[in-house]
């Protein structure tokens, strides 16, 4: 094989492996967003779609994050803010469920 050859193949190797390193961080995003909102749901207790500070106490992962959720500071994290809160962090993390 000429030189030029072994460069083309190069590249043509390293092209999907470019392609593939930003797959990682986005399906990380994915994940955590997901386990974000699986979380909420988990830890509203009552089912009236939205998290309180009491209802996030002994939570090693939500609970230290609380007050970065609560945006109006109310002392209650609904699903908007949570969406909110996913979309600031992750970029484009695909949006919660509802």
């Amino acid at each position: 094989m000429k030189p030029c050859a072994w460069w083309v193949l190069g590249l043509a190797l390293l092209a999907p492996g470019s392609a593939m390193s930003a797959d990682p961080r986005t399906e990380y995003y994915q994940r955590a967003a997901e386990r974000d909102v699986n979380s909420f749901r988990a830890l509203d207790l009552d089912k009236d779609g939205a998290v309180t500070r009491v209802e996030t106490e002994g939570d090693v992962d939500f609970a230290p994050r609380f007050n970065d959720m609560d945006i109006n500071r109310d002392g209650v994290v609904t699903m908007q803010e949570l969406q909110r809160y996913i979309e600031f962090h992750y970029g484009d993390a695909p949006p919660a469920k509802t």
